[in-house]
């Protein structure tokens, strides 16, 4: 592994030019279109490709946490709230586990209530 003083300066001169901040719609719009086209993927790509001054971590993160279509979106229902804590009280605190069984739940409760 390099350490971060080894890094090559045209490393360092990409990653000064970077944006840091909130996203503008134009962004959102342009990444949620190319990822639409072509998938998920190479983000670092995802990236150049697109020409957003973005990291490839913050074109994933974007993607995964605000812009994908199936993300379940609004308050929780009283079951779902009673679920949370209820696994919480079983598993502690342990939630990346307890995410993944909320997830299951809240999925399978979602698309049955249709």
């Amino acid at each position: 592994m390099f350490s971060r003083q080894h890094r090559s300066s045209e490393d360092q001169l990409q990653e000064s030019n970077l944006k840091k901040g909130p996203w503008t719609i134009e962004e959102d719009e342009i990444l949620a279109a190319y990822v639409t086209k072509h998938g998920p993927g190479n983000w670092k790509l995802v990236q150049k490709d697109i020409g957003l001054r973005r990291s490839g971590k913050s074109c994933r993160l974007r993607w995964t946490n605000h812009l994908r279509p199936d993300l379940l979106r609004g308050a929780l229902s009283k079951e779902e709230q009673d679920k949370v804590i209820q696994l919480q009280a079983e598993m502690g605190n342990k939630w990346a586990q307890i995410t993944q069984k909320v997830c299951m739940f809240f999925y399978f409760s979602y698309f049955l209530s249709k």
